[in-house]
């Protein structure tokens, strides 16, 4: 995987040779892992100090770059979240997403009753669930990271900052 390959690199002397490849495979690794590593890597992507540069500059396409989740699903959340159906209170409703981000996506619609127009925020199937998980996980391993890594930055008050965030959003 990514880090074995990272490792190899450091102790082949060729980290700066792959260093484009390798912030391209982490990024496409955060991709894949979902919600929260996204947002992990879109902190990361401006901390120099707890990732190398090469890597978090890979990792700042992530700021601008998700991929929504399926429409239907949005509005199959949104009608099933609200109780409504779409049709009855929308008279205006966008197809697609205005705007997708790691924890979900935005949809535009006009208001049926007073010709409002409005944003619909709708959060990606089981986000809670997997954030949880994964804050979990990284609270564990967060000591290990540090001491291995020796961080100058208390990486468990981060990753609760991180979960904070999280929650108010």
């Amino acid at each position: 995987g990514f880090v074995g390959k990272a490792l190899a690199d450091k102790k082949l002397g060729r980290e700066e040779a792959m260093v484009d490849r390798r912030s391209e495979e982490l990024l496409q690794l955060v991709t894949r892992l979902g919600v929260t590593a996204i947002k992990v890597g879109q902190v990361l992507s401006i901390r120099p100090d707890l990732l190398p540069a090469p890597y978090a500059k890979g990792l700042e396409k992530l700021q601008d770059s998700v991929q929504p989740f399926p429409a239907a699903l949005g509005r199959e959340i949104i009608e099933r979240e609200l109780s409504i159906r779409i049709e009855d209170v929308f008279s205006a409703f966008s197809a697609e997403p205005v705007a997708a981000a790691s924890i979900g996506q935005v949809y535009r619609g006009t208001l049926r009753a007073s010709g409002e127009e409005v944003a619909i925020k709708v959060q990606r199937p089981s986000v809670l669930h997997d954030v949880a998980l994964d804050l979990f996980m990284l609270r564990f391993f967060a000591p290990a990271y540090q001491e291995a890594n020796d961080v100058n930055t208390d990486v468990v008050g981060l990753v609760d900052a991180w979960g904070t965030g999280f929650v108010n959003e």
